[in-house]
């Protein structure tokens, strides 16, 4: 759940590679892709499972986590469709956000 960043510029960087012409390392990395979601799913399931085991309510745990380990605010956009696909919702990473999140245009 910490390295959901991924899910966030994979799509971008795929689409350049598809405008350049490089398919074959677009289509490498759609199943990175794939695999970064079910990566960031596992480890937002460990976290909650975690939280839940010390009675902590997730939001406010891992806001004070992402304060304590993380300089400076998370950086938009953020890929809202592949974090709800990994089980993240938004009160995780926005509130956290320099500035509102604009849904990028996804090429996967």
């Amino acid at each position: 759940m910490l390295e959901a960043r991924g899910l966030d510029v994979t799509p971008v960087m795929i689409a350049r590679l598809d405008r350049f012409g490089d398919a074959d390392s677009a289509r490498l990395l759609r199943i990175i892709y794939e695999d970064e979601i079910a990566h960031v799913a596992a480890g937002a399931r460990w976290f909650r499972w975690q939280c839940a085991r010390q009675a902590r309510d997730p939001v406010p745990t891992y806001h004070a986590l992402v304060r304590r380990h993380y300089a400076g605010a998370l950086k938009p956009p953020f890929n809202r469709a592949a974090r709800a696909a990994a089980g993240l919702d938004p009160a995780f990473y926005e509130a956290l956000s320099a500035a509102p999140s604009p849904q990028p245009s996804a090429a996967c």
